[in-house]
């Protein structure tokens, strides 16, 4: 690590705060996260990482990071893949990123391409598995069924490591899918809209790797026994890994007042309302802990 690296400030707790974004940071109908800024403000003022933990695209994260005024790292496409700014930790890992809109990103693979997840799903569905994926949809039909403008679904169109489809059958059919995919060496996470098909990655293995990243960065008074605390929130099953990997987790209310329900991982709280509320009165909550 140096001089260049991501440092924490001298007097702020060893905290980082890993989100998923859609239904949970992100307002479930208008996409809107203005609602969490009066966390976000406290986070930013005591210079803590805000790091996006997302199903969505590299392409969807870059003016959305600007718009939030986010500048670390990122997970996209739940966990398939990592994207960190030249020299935030150091030493560059894994290969430059070209999809960026100005050199200074590297990728870090922890899925297979995206180009092979399709021809295996091509070939699952030849035995008659009945699906539709984004792949399959034109930027109009992704509009439809995501609620995103044209631009938007042309973003989230273009992928590296997963791909979200509409499942077509019945539930008995869908578990002999999932094993399907699992014997092909690849997993699937239902997320809010749609089922995930990605490799044998998930944001809480995402989470893992940037974490041991944060850990050893300089500054900052120690957590609970000197650790770098990861601090978590979601909404969905596909968000379970990366809360139960955290050692502070926030389940966001689904629009209908209910929440999902994973095995409880440690210090699971339940945020008393949906999207970015919810996400402000967690942070709030977890922040008011250290008196900051």
């Amino acid at each position: 690590m140096n001089g260049a690296g991501f440092r924490f400030a001298a007097h702020a707790p060893r905290l980082v705060v890993y989100t998923d974004l859609d239904g949970t940071l992100l307002d479930h109908h208008d996409y809107s996260w203005q609602a969490a800024g009066p966390a976000l403000h406290r986070l930013a003022a005591m210079g803590l990482p805000v790091v996006p933990v997302t199903s969505k695209t590299v392409a969807e994260l870059w003016g959305l990071r600007e718009r939030i005024g986010l500048t670390g790292p990122f997970a996209v496409e739940n966990g398939g893949a990592i994207v960190v700014p030249a020299r935030y930790f150091g030493a560059n890992e894994g290969e430059p990123l070209e999809q960026a809109p100005a050199p200074g990103y590297w990728l870090q693979r922890l899925g297979p391409p995206y180009a092979d997840i399709l021809e295996k799903l091509r070939a699952l569905r030849s035995r008659g598995y009945r699906f539709l994926g984004f792949a399959d949809m034109s930027d109009t039909q992704v509009a439809e069924h995501t609620g995103l403008s044209l631009t938007g679904a042309s973003l989230a169109r273009q992928r590296l490591c997963s791909e979200p489809l509409i499942w077509q059958d019945d539930e008995t059919s869908l578990e002999a899918f999932r094993e399907a995919l699992h014997a092909a060496g690849l997993s699937s996470r239902q997320g809010g809209r749609f089922l995930h098909v990605m490799g044998l990655c998930d944001k809480g293995a995402a989470l893992q790797r940037l974490q041991t990243r944060f850990a050893v960065a300089p500054g900052g008074t120690g957590g609970e026994g000197g650790l770098t605390l990861a601090c978590a929130l979601g909404d969905s099953p596909n968000d379970f890994d990366m809360l139960a990997m955290a050692q502070r987790a926030a389940l966001v209310q689904r629009p209908g007042g209910d929440y999902a329900a994973p095995a409880d991982p440690p210090r699971l709280i339940h945020a008393g309302a949906p999207g970015p509320v919810g996400w402000c009165l967690a942070v709030n909550a977890w922040l008011d802990e250290y008196s900051l």
